[in-house]
């Protein structure tokens, strides 16, 4: 314990308030010291007293590090080859070909027609010379003429002289026949001559358009050929037809005639010679 005297007693003069200041200051750090010091001797572990006889031996303790794993050597870097660019090699430009389109079929050649008024006087003769094309193992005009059949009938459809005619006659007679026109009578069609002695065959159709009264007013011949017209068209003037009716009465309509010439097959040598032995 400090003990300050008062400085009459001492014969010494008193402290100045600056040194009082500073022996305060150096105490209290004295102080703490002291209480660091015990503070930090409780936070010691005391040491472990060993006894150890002599004659004993010791046993010690010690802790070994485990074995520590050891180190991956670092994989040799494989070594890779690169391969030298190749040079791009552009293709080269062709010039554009504009493809061709398919040719088409050229068209087929219109049918020739032969349109007729029949209420007009006939203006062809069937005595008059008819050009006819020169055909190999045609006869001459004094060799007798060969056979041949003709086969008229009457077609329900206008659709044999195609679709373009069939609405062309169905705009121009809309309402149906409940009987269409007929022929009063066979018609006796011959045979031309010049197309027998040319061996031709032929199919005309004959569009014919019959008035109320059962006359025929005109006809449109389907083809028209020069061989077998002339005779179709005077059949036709000769002929005599039933018109037409629609409700019970007679109307003007159309008819579709067809006209089928043929040639006979020439007869064999036996029946050839079975005729002559008749005959005889």
């Amino acid at each position: 314990m400090l003990i300050v005297r008062p400085s009459a007693m001492l014969g010494r003069p008193s402290a100045t308030p600056v040194q009082r200041l500073w022996l305060s200051f150096a105490a209290s750090l004295f102080a703490h010291a002291i209480a660091l010091a015990v503070f930090a001797g409780m936070l010691l572990p005391a040491p472990t007293s060993v006894s150890v006889k002599l004659g004993d031996p010791a046993v010690m303790q010690v802790q070994l590090p485990g074995p520590q794993p050891a180190e991956a050597l670092p994989e040799p870097a494989a070594t890779v080859e690169v391969a030298p660019q190749r040079p791009v090699v552009e293709p080269a430009k062709t010039p554009s070909v504009v493809a061709a389109k398919p040719q088409e079929p050229p068209p087929e050649p219109p049918i020739p027609v032969r349109h007729i008024d029949l209420r007009a006087p006939a203006a062809h003769s069937t005595d008059a010379a008819i050009p006819v094309e020169s055909t190999p193992g045609a006869l001459g005009s004094d060799t007798p003429i060969p056979p041949g059949d003709v086969a008229v009938g009457a077609v329900e459809t206008a659709e044999p002289l195609g679709h373009a005619q069939a609405l062309r006659l169905a705009q121009r007679f809309p309402q149906s026949a409940a009987s269409p026109p007929q022929l009063r009578e066979p018609l006796a069609v011959p045979y031309p001559p010049r197309a027998a002695r040319a061996h031709r065959e032929a199919r005309i159709w004959a569009l014919l358009i019959i008035d109320a009264d059962g006359s025929a007013m005109e006809a449109t011949l389907q083809p028209d050929d020069s061989l077998f017209g002339p005779t179709v068209e005077d059949a036709l003037r000769g002929a005599k037809f039933k018109p037409a009716e629609v409700d019970a009465r007679p109307v003007t309509h159309w008819l579709l005639l067809q006209f089928v010439f043929t040639m006979r097959s020439p007869p064999s040598k036996a029946a050839a010679q079975r005729e002559q032995g008749a005959t005889r």
